[in-house]
Protein backbone atom coordinates (compact mmCIF):
# COMPACT_ATOMS: atom_id res chain seq x y z
CA UNK A 1 0.00 0.00 0.00
CA UNK A 2 2.66 2.35 0.80
CA UNK A 3 4.49 1.42 -2.36
CA UNK A 4 1.38 2.35 -4.56
CA UNK A 5 1.64 6.16 -3.11
CA UNK A 6 5.46 6.44 -3.57
CA UNK A 7 5.88 5.12 -7.15
CA UNK A 8 3.16 8.16 -8.27
CA UNK A 9 4.92 10.91 -6.51
CA UNK A 10 8.54 9.84 -8.08
CA UNK A 11 7.33 9.80 -11.09
CA UNK A 12 5.49 13.06 -10.79
CA UNK A 13 9.22 13.98 -9.43
CA UNK A 14 10.70 12.20 -12.06
CA UNK A 15 8.91 14.09 -14.99
CA UNK A 16 9.48 17.82 -13.19
CA UNK A 17 13.37 17.14 -13.25
CA UNK A 18 13.09 15.80 -16.66
CA UNK A 19 11.07 19.05 -17.88
CA UNK A 20 14.70 21.61 -16.85
CA UNK A 21 15.96 23.69 -19.72
CA UNK A 22 18.56 22.07 -21.98
CA UNK A 23 21.36 23.44 -23.98
CA UNK A 24 19.86 25.81 -26.87
CA UNK A 25 20.02 23.37 -29.64
CA UNK A 26 18.21 20.35 -28.05
CA UNK A 27 15.13 22.70 -26.39
CA UNK A 28 13.26 22.16 -29.60
CA UNK A 29 13.50 18.57 -29.49
CA UNK A 30 12.70 18.16 -25.82
CA UNK A 31 10.01 20.32 -25.67
CA UNK A 32 8.64 18.50 -28.88
CA UNK A 33 9.33 14.90 -26.95
CA UNK A 34 7.83 16.55 -23.92
CA UNK A 35 4.51 17.59 -25.51
CA UNK A 36 4.29 14.15 -26.90
CA UNK A 37 4.68 12.62 -23.42
CA UNK A 38 2.07 15.43 -22.51
CA UNK A 39 -0.63 14.05 -24.76
CA UNK A 40 -0.06 10.50 -23.98
CA UNK A 41 1.64 9.29 -26.94
CA UNK A 42 4.77 7.84 -25.45
CA UNK A 43 5.84 6.18 -28.75
CA UNK A 44 6.07 9.38 -30.23
CA UNK A 45 7.97 10.81 -27.21
CA UNK A 46 10.48 7.65 -27.39
CA UNK A 47 11.21 8.61 -31.11
CA UNK A 48 12.08 11.80 -30.61
CA UNK A 49 14.62 11.20 -27.80
CA UNK A 50 15.91 8.25 -29.65
CA UNK A 51 16.51 10.35 -32.99
CA UNK A 52 18.12 12.96 -30.59
CA UNK A 53 20.31 10.56 -28.85
CA UNK A 54 21.47 9.60 -31.99
CA UNK A 55 21.55 13.24 -33.49
CA UNK A 56 23.58 14.33 -30.09
CA UNK A 57 25.06 11.56 -28.41
CA UNK A 58 26.85 13.95 -25.89
CA UNK A 59 23.49 15.14 -24.44
CA UNK A 60 22.62 13.71 -20.85
CA UNK A 61 19.32 15.73 -21.34
CA UNK A 62 18.45 13.46 -24.34
CA UNK A 63 19.23 10.07 -22.43
CA UNK A 64 17.63 11.04 -19.25
CA UNK A 65 14.67 11.85 -21.27
CA UNK A 66 14.70 8.75 -22.87
CA UNK A 67 15.06 7.12 -19.59
CA UNK A 68 12.47 8.70 -18.00
CA UNK A 69 10.07 7.86 -21.49
CA UNK A 70 11.33 3.89 -21.45
CA UNK A 71 10.44 3.74 -17.34
CA UNK A 72 7.35 5.00 -18.35
CA UNK A 73 6.77 2.33 -21.35
CA UNK A 74 7.54 0.15 -18.70
CA UNK A 75 11.13 -1.26 -20.48
CA UNK A 76 13.01 -0.98 -17.54
CA UNK A 77 16.12 -2.66 -18.28
CA UNK A 78 16.85 -0.37 -21.76
CA UNK A 79 16.15 2.46 -19.00
CA UNK A 80 18.35 1.71 -16.22
CA UNK A 81 21.16 2.10 -19.79
CA UNK A 82 19.74 5.09 -20.62
CA UNK A 83 19.85 6.62 -17.35
CA UNK A 84 23.49 5.01 -16.61
CA UNK A 85 24.09 6.69 -20.21
CA UNK A 86 23.28 10.41 -18.88
CA UNK A 87 24.64 10.03 -15.58
CA UNK A 88 28.54 8.86 -17.29
CA UNK A 89 27.67 12.28 -19.66
CA UNK A 90 27.43 14.58 -16.62
CA UNK A 91 23.83 14.19 -15.31
CA UNK A 92 24.78 15.72 -12.25
CA UNK A 93 20.81 15.83 -11.06
CA UNK A 94 19.41 13.36 -8.65
CA UNK A 95 16.81 12.46 -11.36
CA UNK A 96 18.64 9.63 -13.61
CA UNK A 97 19.37 7.91 -9.98
CA UNK A 98 15.30 8.51 -8.98
CA UNK A 99 14.98 6.91 -12.71
CA UNK A 100 17.31 4.04 -12.42
CA UNK A 101 15.82 3.47 -8.90
CA UNK A 102 12.84 2.90 -9.93
CA UNK A 103 13.09 0.76 -13.32
CA UNK A 104 15.42 -1.36 -10.59
CA UNK A 105 12.35 -1.75 -8.08
CA UNK A 106 10.55 -2.83 -10.89
CA UNK A 107 13.05 -5.42 -11.75
CA UNK A 108 12.90 -6.52 -7.85
CA UNK A 109 16.63 -5.78 -7.74
CA UNK A 110 16.47 -4.50 -4.53
CA UNK A 111 20.25 -3.73 -3.73
CA UNK A 112 20.90 -1.64 -7.06
CA UNK A 113 17.34 0.06 -6.14
CA UNK A 114 18.59 1.06 -2.49
CA UNK A 115 22.33 2.52 -4.65
CA UNK A 116 20.57 3.95 -6.77
CA UNK A 117 17.77 5.96 -4.02
CA UNK A 118 20.91 6.54 -1.86
CA UNK A 119 23.12 8.44 -4.82
CA UNK A 120 19.99 10.46 -5.51
CA UNK A 121 19.15 11.49 -1.92
CA UNK A 122 22.90 12.74 -1.86
CA UNK A 123 22.81 14.45 -4.82
CA UNK A 124 19.18 16.35 -3.77
CA UNK A 125 19.01 20.00 -2.46
CA UNK A 126 15.74 20.60 -0.06
CA UNK A 127 13.72 17.64 1.70
CA UNK A 128 14.46 14.24 0.70
CA UNK A 129 11.87 12.20 2.90
CA UNK A 130 9.96 10.64 -0.34
CA UNK A 131 13.50 9.33 -0.90
CA UNK A 132 13.86 8.41 3.05
CA UNK A 133 10.43 6.68 2.50
CA UNK A 134 11.50 4.22 -0.60
CA UNK A 135 14.85 3.58 1.08
CA UNK A 136 13.39 2.45 3.92
CA UNK A 137 10.19 0.53 1.95
CA UNK A 138 13.20 -1.84 0.54
CA UNK A 139 15.19 -2.55 3.81
CA UNK A 140 11.39 -4.16 4.69
CA UNK A 141 11.32 -5.74 1.12
CA UNK A 142 14.69 -6.96 1.49
CA UNK A 143 15.82 -7.57 4.81
CA UNK A 144 18.68 -10.34 3.85
CA UNK A 145 20.45 -7.38 2.88
CA UNK A 146 19.55 -5.26 5.90
CA UNK A 147 20.05 -1.42 6.23
CA UNK A 148 23.71 -0.75 5.07
CA UNK A 149 25.03 2.88 5.86
CA UNK A 150 23.79 5.46 3.73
Amino acid sequence: MQKMRLLPSLLIFLTICCGAPAWAQTDASLTEGQQKAAAGDIEGALAVYEGLTRSQPDSHEAYAHLGGMQLLDQRYADAVKSFQRAISLGDSEPRSFIGMGMAYLHMAQYGAARAAFVEARSRRTGSTEDIDDIIAWIDTRNPDAGPTHP
